[in-house]
This record gives structure tokens, sequence and C-alpha cells, in this order.
């Protein structure tokens, strides 16, 4: 007796596989809607036929469902029975959405949840509604089907991974007399944009007139469907050309092939929708839980304070000592440390994760949003390669996605505003991402209605954030922070998508948490562009060690402008607030002693150590004692016994064992304004 199947050990590989065919189904489908190609509907047909044998094989009917009604609508798209159009996308997205619930459904170990008969229902009406080829009648039912050779069928296939191939067939009147010549008016038409591949019957025949009153032409081109049909409308003695894209002939898979579950890899992942057939070669890539990701870079940032305190020990040793055992000790050490900067930089990498898993979001909130707000919007996405950690991933996407919803939202004006104002019907939001040093820099840029400074300033004296006379002394820079405060918006009436205030001090706080600055600039009636610069990774930074009493203090160096000696007797006090004046700007201090009640420096001191931090565009100065150097510390939280320390953001441990704090930049700079 055969022992049952136990599908439950497949269930993990089918959520993975489910939730990358889904990404490129709606991926692949928004840019359908765009850039309606051959390649696109076969990489979006296989993904929803992945789907649905996978599905099937693990007995989640509905999922098999949706999975299959879409197959149908799609082939529809193929072989040319139904133009892409907005209803076709909004409907396969539709069917996305509804599989994504599903696949969360079931990764909760709920099971398939959710009655989706009227989504199926819709499906079917849509299916079995009227349709017309692209762009011409559908062909009559005597139109004459041509058979294509096993070598021209090869050769369209290469030559259509070079560039779309398109059929056209012409169907000549019956009273036309000369059929070359029409034949030839129609191959001169498609040669002069672009270039004819084959003609069934072959040219010579058709020169010959050795065909009834049907051929077809093989080509690809450069002109659109409605620049060809512009020029086919004005010939004579022609009854009608059909277009349509050409489609290799993709053999049905065999119904074991349908019915099997989905493969465990002995290793790397299955080949995925956009890569058909390619056969992946072993030992590649390999799924790796993140929890061990995490641990691993934990054991290297230990590695790596251990690998400074090796080094500072065998330099203490050198200075005391002269033995030729200690010139091989620094060798090893030297050693050691290439060896431990090297699989500190493979862990990181490890850890990256492109952008563009936070970008392919962004698409369909765009799309969905402009339609409901009566928009028309182009986003444009750059940089997606840009890779950062995936702890910062984790976080940014919310923030990101509130600013770019803004955007859309009280950025852009309606097409009949911007029109008016002589601006392009369409608006444009623009984001983009790139790598500076050691950070990311992400630009969120819309070419909107700009922000009134004005008018935030107006709401900002209205809720009292700001007194009258200090207003008045307010740059215009000044005067857009406070877009950041908790509840200002400068949208005019509330609606379903907040105003740029509505929940900006979160996103300036979650932003803040990474370690990371946020910008804004804007030109009125022209343009707003937001600027984000986060960290690589959280998990190991440079930092710059200063002695505050005897107290050793980290400075995260992204944060550091710039580090000088300055003369006790060009410290001024303004309004009881020491300050300096840095080339021509009056830049405020802050004694690092007193901040965290060590001994303050020795007031005989003629000079003193100023270290200048900035956030945005805020600038001060901080007071220590002495300079200790630039260091590559491991970033550790502090525990909750501790409670909220000001001004510390974590700790580190040094080279000789000692525990550095870290200090919060942002949180220095935050108290010193209050």
């Amino acid at each position: 007796m055969s022992a049952e199947l136990d599908l439950s050990q497949y269930l993990d590989l089918f959520l993975q596989e489910a939730e990358e065919q889904l990404e490129i189904l709606e991926q692949e489908t928004l840019k359908l809607e765009r850039e309606p190609t051959p390649e696109r509907l076969q990489t979006i047909f296989r993904a929803a036929h992945t789907l649905k044998g996978s599905s099937r094989a693990m007995g989640f009917a509905s999922f098999a469902g949706l999975t299959h009604e879409m197959e149908n609508i799609l082939d529809q798209l193929r072989s040319n029975q139904r133009p892409v159009s907005s209803e076709v996308t909004d409907l396969l997205l539709e069917c996305v959405d509804g599989l994504g619930k599903i696949q969360a459904s079931i990764a909760e170990g709920q099971g398939e949840v959710g009655d989706y008969s009227d989504l199926l229902s819709r499906l079917q009406f849509f299916l079995q509604a009227p349709v017309e080829a692209v762009g011409t009648p559908a062909p009559s039912s005597t139109e004459t089907t041509f058979a294509l050779s096993p070598e021209l069928e090869d050769a369209l296939q290469a030559a259509q991974a070079q560039q779309a191939v398109w059929v056209a067939n012409v169907r000549l009147s019956p009273e036309c007399v000369m059929k070359f010549v029409r034949a030839f008016m129609v191959l001169n038409a498609i040669s002069t944009s672009g270039e004819v591949l084959a003609t069934i019957p072959e040219q010579a025949q058709l020169e010959d007139e050795q065909f009834e009153q049907e051929f077809q032409v093989y080509f690809q081109t450069s002109a659109s469907v409605e620049e060809l049909q512009a020029q086919f409308s004005s010939f004579s003695e022609i009854e009608s050309i059909t277009l349509r894209p050409y489609l290799a002939a993709t053999p049905a898979p065999p119904e074991d092939e349908q019915a099997a579950p989905p493969q465990e890899a002995k290793s790397g992942p299955a080949p995925s929708a956009n890569a058909p057939g390619r056969r992946q070669d072993s030992g590649q890539t390999v799924r790796v839980d993140v929890a061990r990701l995490d641990t691993l870079m934990n054991l290297v940032g230990e590695l790596v304070i251990d690998r400074t305190r090796v080094a500072q020990i065998g330099h203490e040793l050198h200075a005391k000592f002269s033995d030729p055992a200690l010139d091989a000790l620094e060798e090893t050490v030297s050693h050691i440390t290439r060896i431990t900067s090297d699989l500190q930089d493979q862990i990181m990498k490890a850890r990256m994760l492109p952008i563009e898993t936070v970008f392919n979001r962004f698409p369909r909130v765009v799309r969905d949003l402009a339609q409901k707000l009566g928009k028309s919007v182009e986003l444009e996405l750059l940089g997606g390669e840009t890779e950062l950690d995936r702890s910062v991933i984790e976080v940014i996407g919310d923030p990101l996605l509130h600013i770019l919803r803004n955007s859309v939202d009280h950025g852009l004006e309606l097409p009949s505003e911007r029109e008016a104002a002589g601006k392009p019907a369409q608006g444009k939001v623009r984001v983009s991402a790139r790598h500076e040093e050691n950070h990311i820099v992400i630009e969120i840029m819309d070419d909107g209605r700009g922000i009134h400074a004005e008018r935030v300033k107006a709401k900002a004296l209205a809720q009292g954030l700001v007194s009258p006379e200090a207003a008045e002394r307010l740059t215009e820079k000044e005067i857009l922070q406070f877009i950041f405060a908790s509840g200002l918006s400068t949208a005019s009436e509330l609606s379903e998508i907040s105003g740029r205030g509505v929940g900006m001090d979160i996103v300036r706080s979650n932003i803040q948490r990474l370690g990371g600055l946020i910008d804004l600039e804007t030109s009125l009636g022209q343009w707003t562009k937001f600027t984000l610069r986060l960290p690589l990774t959280l998990a190991i930074i440079r930092g710059l060690l200063v002695d505050v009493s005897g107290v050793v203090y980290v400075l995260p160096l992204s944060s550091v402008v710039e580090t000088f000696m300055v003369s006790t007797s060009k410290i001024q006090t303004v309004n009881r607030r020491e300050v300096i004046v840095v080339r021509g700007l009056t830049t405020p201090i802050l004694r690092l002693g007193s901040v965290f009640g060590s001994a303050v420096a020795s007031a005989e001191s003629s000079s003193l150590y100023v270290v200048i931090v900035g956030l945005a565009e805020k600038r001060i100065g901080l007071v220590v004692d002495r300079l200790i150097g630039e260091q590559e510390v491991v970033i550790k939280s502090l525990s909750t016994f501790c409670g909220d320390v000001a001004g510390v953001s974590g700790a580190t441990i040094l080279g000789d064992g000692h525990v550095a704090l870290i200090a919060d930049v942002s949180g220095l700079i935050e108290s010193e304004a209050a």
C-alpha cells in the first residue's frame, strides 16, 4: 500500500514561489498598460501558469481558479483576440490583489479565506464579451492558415529576441487585377519604417503572382500600429490588412507537470517566470534564513572588536619590549585585520538588498491613486539596483510611500490646473537612489505646485509653533522645516490622503531613528524635492572617538562636518547660550561634559576642541577635551533597564575592552534648539 503524499512539506516552497510570481505579475502587468509587447505577455502568462500548476498540486482551489481565468484572458491577449486596455489591466491587477490576499491567509495558517465568486463571475463575463483584433476587424472565418517551416520559426524567434516581430495578414479584393503591384505597395510601406523578415508565400512567388487572394508579411518596425494602418488605408483593391504580434508556438505542458507539487531544489531557486526555459546552474544560489545572517553579522561584530583589541595589545607590547617574536605577532595581527575586514565586507554584502524591492511597490500605488484623484501621473524610478542593508530596507518603505502619496495627492495639480499654468497635463514624479560614500541618497521630486512658505509660516503661527518675532527672522528653508512638525498640513482641505504635513513628523522620526537625514527644497509653482540620506547599514559604523573628561564617546562620522580648535576668547553668549562664528555663520556650541554630567574642561585652557555636527541644515559645535581618531565601531543597543538616555543612541566596546557611548547627534541638536 502506498503512503499518501504529504504536501505540508512543500508549503514553504509554494509560498516563496507564489510571492515571487505575484511580484512578477504585478510589475509586468503595470508595464503592459504602457508597453504591450509579446514578450511581456508571455512573461505574465508563464507566471500565471506557474501559479496555477503549483496551487492545483497543493489543493488550493480558489488560487487555481483565479489563475486559470487569468490565463484565459492572457491567452486572448496573446492571440490578438483582445486589445490591451485599462479595463483588462484593472481586472488583472484585481486578480493579483485577490491572489495576494489568499497567499497571505495561507501563510498565516488560515487556508484560503475569502469569497472570490464575484470576481470569477466578472472574469468569465469579460471573456465572453465580443472582442476585436488590435486596430483592425477580426479576421473572417475563411482566412487562410499559413504553416511556417521549422527553419523560419527558428529565424523569427531569434529576431524576436532582439526586437518585437509583427505579422501582417493581407487579403486582396476579388476584383484586384495586378496582385503583385498591391503586394509591392504593402512591402514598400513596411520597409520605409522597418525591415521585412519573410513573406508567405516567398517574394519570388509574390512577384509571379503564384498565390490566391491572401499573403502574410513578417516584419520588424519602429512605427506604431496606427501609423502603419494610416498608410495601408490609402491602398485600393485591398479588402483587409490585419496586424498582430508574432507569438512563437509554445507547447502546452504535460498534465503530469501541471499536477506535480513544487519541487525542493537541491541548491538554488527554481527558474523565474521572466527567464523561461533557462537552465539554472546548480550551486549558484541558496536560500538562507535572515536570522542566520543576523547571527553572522553579530559574530563578525564581536570579531571586529577583538581584532581591534589584539592590535592595541600588540602595539603596547611592541612599545615596551624588543623581541623578534613581537614582529611576527604584529605581522600576524596585520593579516588577521585584513581577513576580518574582508569577512566583514562579505557578510555585509550578503545582507544587502537592492532598493528596487521597495521601489516595486510604487507603480501600483501611483497608478491607483492617480485614477482615484483624476490625475495623469508619470512615475520615473532610477537607481533601483542601489543596495543597502536589509534592516534599513525594512524601515524606509513606509516613509518613502508616505512622501510619494503626498507628492501625487497634494504636490501635483489636476490636468486642467496644470494646463492653465502652462504645464503638461501629465504630472511627473521621480524617485531616485544613489550611493555617496558610506550612505545612500534617495530623492523624491515632483513637478507640481510646490510649497507656499508663507502659508506654512501662517499655519505654524496659528498652532503656536513659533512666536511672531521669531517667525520674522526665519529663512525660507527654516520655515519649510515646520512641515515636519506634528499635525501641521498645507492641504487646503482634508482628504483620505493626507496633506504634506500630516504624518511627516513620523516620517522624519523614522529617518532619524536610522541615523539618517531628511531635507526639503521647493520652488513655488514648479517643484518640490525631498532628499533622504541614510546609512548603508545599522550594524557597523565609522565613528570619531573623542575624550571628554577622561571618558571616550563616539560621534557618528556621517554627522561630523568639520573639526577645529577655537580660542576661548572667540566664544560669545547670545540669549544665555554660547555661540561661535564659523565663516560668518553664528553656530551654537554645546559642551558634552555638561550634557553627560562629566567635569567641565579646565577653565585655564586658552583653546578648545570643537566638532561641528549637522542634521539637515542645522549645525552645532560640540566642545570636547581631545580628538582621539577615527575607528570602525560595532553598535550595541542599550538595555531596556537603562531607560531612554537623552543624547545616547547606543554603545560599543573599544579595543581596550572599555565601553564607549555613541552620541545621538539628532537628539543633541534637538535638545539644544529646545
